[in-house]
């Protein structure tokens, strides 16, 4: 399980004197308290108030970049998504796009929140960590957004956190891993948010799990007498973190790192690398990206190199379709794992399976999960309130207990239920499983853990 602060959220109080309270005209703004007493915020409870004053409003949901739902006219609760909507991961942040919107749609087909239909606001990051940082600010500002929900990059979300803390609006990250998010929160008492998707160290774990199970059953090569790995990591706070952090996880079972390379995002051409770490003769080579194009093109080029006996094994780019059809047929057999990815029968429980089949002919990948679940989770936190009006003028504590003694909630990935470090729990079936799959045909087959496997692994490809 993640680690846990084990401090009282009913003790935990917000300076005022920090410059962290506003009246900048966003849809709403929290009560703050200090300890020495209480100062009151200037506190936008009142639905359209743009300037502090009764005039103007938030446009609602004309979308900004990425399109959005209604004309800021109705009172209902505006959530503001960003993701990579351009840039290299542009085809994640459409299939976070899709994600989002089919979850507004389940949920105000289903009658809203508070009887009012939700409205989506949506903003490019464009993979930059000043552009989240700018949209995230244009979202509350300009669009008057009641929550910020989205964040995919670690990086831009460490920088997203500083604003909505700026700004008093809560904020729910839905996939964004590092755990420097949950030690900047904690560090500086950033309350109003929550970090959904397990930390780095649930892939890592679940790597040692997986390698070790494999090991010890004699799955496909192994087992392995030398037991030494060739590690790739694309050069962000996120595959960084993650490589180190598999060094000791593999430290523990007895494997030993043979190698450890730094790529860019923008990659596509490993040729001359592989050929460096071949003369290593590596019993598995692992990388970690979250680039389609990079994860795709590293996989084609891996079959190429004539590695022989040899297990590829790629955390997160290869559950991507893209990456999938860029690798083609050389993919077949290569293992990829996440921290947390779509649970079937979760999903089929809640209708979104089918949802999302009617919806679009792309194939539902972790990361539409997590978005789907992320509108999902802020709706029913909102609802666990008296009424929108109350949510909209709540205090940071408030917020902040009404989601930590809330109970799980089922979702695409999991059950979500957030401990007091403000990370969601993970590292079980009954929390947050690590799933992994095998590539057979383009097409990701759930085989680890058995508990929620449906299939079993292919050892013909090896």
């Amino acid at each position: 399980m993640g680690s846990n602060t084990n401090s009282d959220s009913s003790d935990r109080q917000i300076d005022s004197s920090s410059g962290n309270s506003t009246d900048d005209g966003s849809r709403r703004d929290f009560l703050r308290t200090t300890g020495a007493g209480i100062a009151i915020a200037s506190v936008a409870g009142c639905l359209g108030n743009g300037d502090g004053n009764g005039n103007g409003g938030g446009n609602g949901g004309n979308g900004g970049n990425g399109g959005g739902n209604g004309d800021g006219s109705g009172d209902g609760l505006t959530i503001g998504f960003y993701n990579p909507l351009s840039g290299p991961n542009s085809n994640i942040g459409e299939q976070k796009q899709i994600g989002a919107e089919m979850s507004r749609d389940i949920i105000n087909e289903a009658g809203g929140v508070h009887g009012q239909d939700i409205e989506l606001v949506f903003g490019d990051s464009e993979s930059q960590p000043s552009a989240g940082r700018n949209e995230v600010n244009r979202l509350i500002q300009q669009e008057g957004v009641d929550v910020i929900g989205g964040g995919f990059h670690s990086d831009v979300a460490l920088a997203t956190v500083e604003v909505t803390a700026q700004h008093d609006v809560p904020q729910i990250i839905d996939e964004a891993v590092s755990n420097a998010i949950v030690e900047k929160i904690n560090d500086q008492e950033l309350w109003n948010v929550f970090k959904t998707t397990p930390p780095s160290e649930a892939y890592a774990v679940g790597w040692r799990q997986l390698i070790d199970q494999f090991q010890n059953d004699g799955t496909g090569y192994f087992p392995y007498e030398d037991q030494t790995i060739a590690l790739i990591g694309e050069d962000t706070s996120y595959g960084l973190s993650i490589m180190d952090l598999m060094r000791d996880e593999l430290d523990e079972i007895g494997w030993e790192v043979v190698s450890q390379d730094e790529v860019a995002l923008d990659e596509t051409d490993f040729t001359s690398l592989l050929s460096r770490i071949q003369s290593n003769d590596p019993d598995i080579v692992w990388a970690v990206q979250t680039s389609s194009s990079g994860a795709g093109n590293l996989t084609r080029q891996f079959a190429e190199s004539g590695f022989e006996g040899t297990h590829f094994f790629h955390n997160y780019g290869l559950t991507i379709g893209d990456a999938l059809e860029t690798a083609g047929s050389a993919g077949d057999g290569a293992i990829t794992l996440l921290n947390a990815g779509r649970v079937d029968a979760l999903l089929e429980e809640q209708g979104a399976l089918e949802a999302w089949n009617e919806r679009t002919d792309l194939d539902m990948t972790g990361s539409a999960a997590l978005s789907y679940q992320n509108i999902k989770v802020i709706a029913e936190y909102v609802s666990a309130f008296e009424s929108l009006e109350a949510f909209r003028s709540a205090s940071v504590d408030e917020w902040e207990s009404t989601v930590l003694e809330h109970d799980p909630i089922p979702g695409g990935t999991g059950y979500i239920s957030y401990q007091d470090n403000h990370q969601a729990a993970w590292g079980g079936v009954d929390t947050q499983p690590a799933p992994g799959y095998q590539v057979i045909d383009q097409e990701l087959n759930l085989v680890w853990p058995s508990e929620i496997a449906t299939a079993e692994i292919d050892t013909s490809v090896y």
